[in-house]
């Protein structure tokens, strides 16, 4: 039996789910997103701008009906409700959904926000994960919670941010083995020596053959410019354990400091796993030696051998386009990292690059406000 769609107008305006960067056009795609991406859905599925665009579509009694269904308390209700709003699902696959619904929401707040954090840290996206970590903190603060939110800290390049969440996480679990490791990758990064000495001296005694010591010791020796010591540890890391992609970059990294790209390469060639951030760093060796056809070949090598590529992967190869003088690719590439993160800085970065390359000076300032007001609104939020 045929079934009607609700929205028979075609429609040209999407909607834009922030937490996974799809687009639907109708209420019948919304309804789908909803039901395969509801952990993270929850905060938007009926939100104003949902809401809105939904009416502005032509469904003001949907749109309705949504608001009414915020006043639910019970957000497995509520889901379930708003699934019900067309006749898309049988009450079979909702009868499934509401077996997970109702078992998810028996858990603690914390433990939910925690798990949609985790997903984004799983796809490295530290932007989202972040400000979901820090509401899991309003409910419960645990070594676990600020452990992983310092982490992404360091993911997003703020080691001082990370240093303060996980000293927190130590006071707590003094002895906690990764949170020491945590804590002292992120107090080399702040140039906090002294301290990382110390927290890597009771690291040593919980396990001193664990390859991650040396590794830290060679980075200790990488942020204070000493190459050669450095090197030797990251090597006696990869010995111990030539699996781990990042004791192996981090070699690289020196060589590329004292531009020895040969040996960068050959180094990274040495990586027992030939994955996306193999090729990733691959294509950083080849930027550097101005080799950009190569940069960009090894950078679309990277995005294929991922099934979920990351936004920032495309904003690299944006860039590595634009360097090479061709602008058409960059902004193919850079819409595509905007499709899947919006609000991204890096990606926004490289979008205003683009634009101003092009000569397209208002886009260009409008691009550097919007990142200027992210900025501002994270260090509020910090």
């Amino acid at each position: 039996m045929l079934q009607l769609c609700v929205s028979q107008q075609l429609n040209t305006v999407p909607y834009s789910f922030k937490t996974t960067g799809i687009h639907v056009y109708t209420f019948e795609e919304m309804l789908y997103h909803v039901f395969h991406y509801w952990r993270e859905s929850v905060d938007e599925f009926l939100a104003d701008g949902a809401i809105a665009w939904v009416a502005e579509i032509g469904h003001s009694y949907l749109a309705t009906r949504m608001k009414e269904l915020t006043r639910t308390e019970l957000f497995a209700t509520r889901i379930l409700d708003f699934l019900r709003l067309a006749n898309y699902f049988d009450e079979e696959e909702l009868s499934g959904l509401k077996a997970t619904l109702e078992k998810w929401e028996l858990r603690r707040e914390w433990e939910k926000l925690k798990e949609r954090a985790d997903f984004f840290a799983s796809k490295n996206e530290p932007d989202k994960a972040i400000p979901l970590y820090k509401r899991a903190l309003q409910y419960d603060e645990n070594a676990p919670l600020l452990n992983n939110l310092g982490v992404q800290y360091l993911q997003a390049n703020s080691p001082k941010e990370g240093l303060s969440y996980l000293t927190r996480a130590l006071s707590l679990e003094p002895k906690n083995f990764s949170i020491l490791l945590h804590y002292t990758e992120a107090a080399i990064l702040s140039g906090k020596f002294d301290k990382a000495a110390k927290a890597l001296q009771k690291a040593y005694a919980v396990n001193p053959k664990h390859p991650d010591i040396a590794f830290l010791l060679g980075l200790m020796s990488y942020e204070q410019k000493d190459y050669p010591t450095a090197l030797t540890y990251f090597e006696k890391a990869i010995n111990a354990d030539p699996t781990v992609p990042y004791y192996t970059h981090k070699a690289v990294d020196i060589h590329l400091q004292m531009r020895q790209y040969e040996k960068a390469l050959a180094a990274l060639q040495k990586s027992a796993t030939h994955d996306s951030a193999y090729h990733e760093k691959e294509a950083e060796i080849h930027a550097a030696e101005g080799n950009l056809p190569r940069a960009i070949k090894s950078m679309q090598a990277a995005l294929s051998a991922t099934a979920e590529p990351a936004a920032t992967a495309y904003a690299k190869l944006a860039a590595y386009h634009r360097q090479d003088y061709d602008t058409a690719r960059a902004e193919e590439a850079i819409t595509k990292a905007l499709s899947l993160n919006p609000h991204n800085n890096i990606v926004l970065l490289e979008n205003a690059r683009i634009k101003k390359g092009l000569g397209h000076t208002r886009e260009y300032q409008s691009v550097l406000g919007e990142i200027l007001k992210s900025f501002k609104e994270g260090y509020r939020n910090a």
